[in-house]
């Protein structure tokens, strides 16, 4: 059954800040929407509203949502059980509007540049820019009061985890966003290593411990017949992008040596300053490795144009030796007990022992907005800060106690075994538990914790695997940074330039399309595209973010 868990919510992935209810002090410098955005007082309280408890309001009302849609899920999320559930103990029904994540980004920009919003933005992949630049221009509504009025529950979660509010708030003090936050090691670490011990096994060879072990692990993968089919089929490391299998490998070369926070931006080692380290000699290093093992193919040759079903169709025929992903079971199925995750980071080649793929409690900032346009602000901000309770994220989670879940032996909650155990042919865990809850998909405006989340990171292997790295964090992870308004306009401009030039250098040198005796060339170049001035923004954001 645990097998069938596959696809789920290891897409907890991303970034920001939460801020101060900073009371009076609104620095909200909106030019749309500006009387609409401007956050409710006290005495603005609607008469419909219940300070406390349930219902939410003493009468009906409706508001509309946008969301991304999980393929596992029901094309109507009002058919999903917990939203029914929920309008019944609220008094608010939620007029979703679904989009499959190919379309998110086109109708959420759309909805946004010609201002016909939904009263709210639920799971819509809005990057942390797009958050902190609608906020500004009054799209949407600043929270901060809201969040001080209304959500009891968040306020004590900020208050229980100091670095979400460093990564909600804006430089000048605005929250604009209720974000997506873990407490879970095996989520917050993002990507894990897991190698196929019965090929270690059949190789004569133990966990590696260095990256040139690595190597030597990969090309017995790559040479031994380890599925025994008689074809050089084997694929020894694989992932579902080349970031992906970057992400597992870059702490042995230190760097990343702030975790995910802030991207490509840590801090060098020898001047102590902020640092952009795709251009540094550690990265050099690195594209060199990445380089022998894709020439050597040892890297999955299909890595530029990979997907997660790709990876776990290779699995499928017992093709793969290594892979990078948060969770052994949504990458294979049939020989999911084959795998384990490294027993320690990898040493690399200048004695680095770091494991930086991971952050903090931040998943995604822009998991929950308010735009300006909607009428209930004070009801939408009670109805999500139910989830950021520990009920709510059971409710979130697992359902409806008696219904879809229920108190074990062992007195942990977990879905009723009549629901899961035999899951029809044709559907897998996701469908049939997505009838009652509506994480599949993840990035929920939410708390994850462990006790409740059901997914991959929380099986026995992932982990496992995540306890064995967390030795090997960096001892200080960031949260995203907050920036101006003017900032994050700037920035935005210059990194949408300079990020697919790294990406695309990136792909040519570990291809050789690109010779590394380039190298120095392509730093050049990524100079002459403004990057002193983008250090500049982000030095100004990290002075701010370490006061």
């Amino acid at each position: 059954m645990r097998k069938a868990l596959s696809v789920m919510l290891t897409c907890v992935m991303a970034a920001s800040t939460l801020a101060a209810c900073s009371g009076n002090n609104n620095t909200n410098t909106n030019t749309k929407g500006a009387s609409a955005s401007a956050p409710p007082t006290e005495t603005s309280k609607p008469a419909l509203l219940n300070d406390t408890g349930f219902p939410i309001v003493n009468e009906p009302i409706t508001m509309s949502a946008m969301v991304m849609l999980s393929p596992a899920q029901p094309t109507d999320w009002n058919e999903i059980r917990v939203w029914q559930k929920y309008e019944e103990m609220t008094g608010i029904h939620m007029e979703w509007d679904e989009y499959t994540s190919a379309d998110m980004t086109e109708k959420r920009n759309l909805a946004l540049a010609s201002n016909e919003l939904p009263d709210v933005f639920f799971r819509t992949k809005m990057p942390d820019s797009d958050v902190d630049k609608y906020g500004a221009d009054g799209s949407l509504m600043r929270l901060n009061e809201l969040i001080d009025q209304y959500a009891p529950n968040f306020k004590a979660v900020m208050e229980k985890y100091p670095d979400i509010r460093k990564g909600l708030e804006t430089a000048e003090g605005n929250i604009y966003a209720m974000p997506s936050l873990t407490d879970s090691p095996s989520i917050e670490i993002w990507r894990k290593l897991f190698l196929n011990r019965s090929w270690l096994d059949k190789a004569g060879m133990s966990m590696p411990k260095t990256t040139e072990e690595l190597y030597e692990t990969l090309k017995a993968f790559r040479d031994g017949d380890m599925n025994g089919n008689g074809q050089a089929d084997e694929v020894p490391f694989t992932a579902d992008s080349l970031d992906e299998a970057i992400h597992v490998l870059r702490g042995a070369f230190g760097l990343g040596n702030r975790g995910m926070g802030n991207g490509n931006w840590d801090v060098d080692p020898e001047s102590g300053e902020l640092r952009f380290f795709p251009i540094s000699d550690a990265y050099k290093e690195l594209l060199t490795f990445m380089n022998k093992l894709y020439t050597e193919k040892l890297l999955d040759q299909e890595i530029f144009t990979n997907t997660g079903a790709k990876v776990l169709a290779l699995n499928e025929q017992n093709q793969v030796g290594a892979f990078s992903f948060g969770n052994v079971i949504a990458r294979a199925n049939t020989n999911a007990d084959d795998y384990a995750g490294l027993d320690q980071a990898l040493i690399g080649p200048a004695g680095e022992q770091l494991y930086t793929s991971a952050r903090g409690h931040f998943g995604s900032k822009g998991a929950f907005m308010i735009s300006s346009s909607n009428p209930h602000p004070e009801a939408a901000m009670r109805w999500i800060d139910y989830f950021y309770s520990e009920e709510g994220i059971r409710m979130l989670y697992l359902g409806i106690e008696g219904e879809s879940y229920g108190k074990n032996a062992d007195g942990h909650y977990d879905f009723l075994p009549e629901l899961v155990n035999e899951i029809p042919e044709g559907s897998s865990f996701d469908q049939v538990v997505s009838k009652y809850v509506p994480y599949a998909g993840g990035s929920l405006p939410t708390l994850i914790l462990e006790d409740y989340f059901k997914g991959g990171e929380t099986q026995p292997s992932a982990k496992e695997a995540a306890e064995k790295l967390r030795p090997y964090l960096p001892d200080e992870l960031w949260s995203p940074f907050g920036f101006t308004a003017a900032e994050a306009e700037e920035k935005l401009a210059m990194e949408s330039d300079i990020y697919p030039m790294v990406a695309q250098r990136t792909a040519e040198f570990v291809m050789g399309k690109a010779s590394l005796d380039e190298f120095d060339d392509y730093v050049k170049q990524i100079e002459r595209m403004g990057l002193d001035r983008l250090r500049e923004i982000y030095t100004a954001a990290y002075e701010r973010y370490t006061k």
